[in-house]
């Protein structure tokens, strides 16, 4: 029973950290920082593919969480070929695609995506999009 206890500390003394205070440090220092936000200029708003005899449209606002302010820069310096790549995504969906919470929630995965795409970005939690959240979602 002592060896087992014993053996259970040393697992355990072993998965923490070795400067446990910096690590601390860090944890705190991050979780301080409130997150960074962009947008496009204007909503997005296109048709969506005919799935019935109807026409349907798709109109967004988006908020765009960020890792950095390099990122804000990437983002406003290629934002008409951002602008271009949701528009051409949404394009893509139709109102059979978009009716459910998960539906929505793999498009803004999507949206993200893309958008990592197109700044280059390698590691999205260092230098890239980390979510992207809809402020407003009109489908008509």
């Amino acid at each position: 029973l002592a060896g087992g206890g014993g053996a259970a500390w040393w697992f355990m003394k072993a998965k923490q950290p070795a400067y446990p205070k910096a690590a601390a440090a860090l944890k705190a220092t991050d979780a301080s920082k409130p997150p960074l936000y962009t947008q496009l200029d204007k909503d997005l708003t296109t048709g969506l593919t005919r799935s019935d005899a109807e026409d349907h449209y798709l109109q967004v606002e988006i908020k765009i969480k960020i890792a950095n302010e390099k990122v804000a820069e990437k983002f406003t310096q290629r934002s008409p070929e951002i602008r271009d790549a949701l528009l051409l995504l949404m394009t893509s969906k139709s109102s059979e695609d978009l009716k459910s919470i998960e539906d929505k929630q793999r498009l803004a995965a999507e949206m993200a995506a893309q958008i990592n795409r197109i700044i280059q970005s390698t590691k999205p939690e260092t230098d890239g999009v980390l979510g992207v959240y809809f402020t407003s979602f009109m489908l008509q």
